[in-house]
């Protein structure tokens, strides 16, 4: 995991091809600028937009156990949904206003930079958070004109990446019980990270503890305190989330989906599957494939 970071506050940076790398501090290291910018927190309109808007993140990127972890950690707090592309987000949005869109960008994925500019253009007070390679100006450049209230480099600080969505969300006036800060311990979010790339791996809470570094009782103990789940339960939630963009992306057969997220067979998958979001692997598969048409255009 790397260290925390921390974007100062009442500055913006500014970077064209070959400028400045940007960092989560944001400690400009060559002397040309561009026109990306990355806002701090304080200057963020939270309060102007419904809380309902706000809360609404979209979390795309073409590694779905990065994707999942996300989704799955910031709910029930927010609304969110995770897809392996902008462009094909682009049918699931609807007309509905998202409040911000988390995108992990491969090095030198333009085609999904240019697709966050058009996701972003369809809820015009949308912020963005973009996960990506530090190095590539080309990245930037697509971005350019957009309001990121946040880059960070992988691998992921998935505690700031949460501490940072949370301080997004938040109004002034918003003073609801489900409104607080979320807050990740440095254990949860090393867990977080773990689970974005062993989360289809069978392991014991013994062996999760030993790779974290912690005891597996304190483990149990601050991962429920953080996430108001225990360990099994967020590693199905992330598996399910996983095997949803699977089943929509994919022609795996439903023993291989099930295969490839952990679960014993297709059955397993079935049972569970519907548990969570209340169809079958094959309803879910149907309906999310069906072309938008009102999603797609423009």
């Amino acid at each position: 995991m790397g260290p925390i970071h921390r974007f100062r506050q009442n500055r913006i940076l500014r970077r064209r091809q070959s400028s400045v790398l940007l960092h989560a501090r944001l400690v400009p290291t060559q002397t040309r600028r561009s026109t990306m910018t990355v806002r701090p927190t304080a200057g963020t309109p939270a309060a102007s937009r419904p809380r309902a808007e706000r809360n609404r993140v979209l979390v795309v990127g073409r590694d779905p156990g990065v994707t999942a972890v996300i989704a799955v950690g910031l709910r029930p707090r927010f609304e969110t949904e995770a897809d392996i592309t902008a462009t094909e987000a682009l049918a699931q949005v609807r007309g509905r206003p998202l409040g911000l869109i988390v995108a992990e960008i491969a090095q030198g994925d333009l085609d999904a930079a240019f697709s966050i500019r058009a996701l972003a253009a369809r809820s015009p007070n949308c912020q963005i958070i973009a996960i990506g390679s530090t190095e590539d100006a080309r990245i930037a450049d697509r971005l350019a004109g957009l309001d990121v209230h946040g880059f960070f480099p992988r691998p992921i600080d998935f505690g700031a990446l949460v501490a940072r969505v949370s301080s997004l969300s938040r109004s002034a006036d918003d003073n609801s019980p489900d409104s607080g800060a979320l807050a990740l311990s440095r254990c949860s979010a090393k867990i977080f990270a773990y689970f974005s790339t062993h989360y289809a791996e069978s392991f014991s809470l013994d062996t999760l503890a030993h790779a974290v570094g912690v005891s597996p009782g304190s483990l149990a103990r601050v991962f429920l305190h953080d996430t108001k789940r225990s360990v099994g339960a967020f590693r199905c939630d992330v598996r399910v989330e996983v095997a949803k963009q699977l089943l929509v992306h994919e022609d795996h057969k439903l023993d291989q989906v099930a295969e490839m997220t952990g679960f014993v067979d297709g059955s397993h998958l079935s049972r569970v599957f519907r548990l969570h979001t209340g169809r079958s692997p094959g309803q879910y598969r149907i309906k999310f494939r069906s072309p938008h048409p009102d999603g797609v255009s423009g």
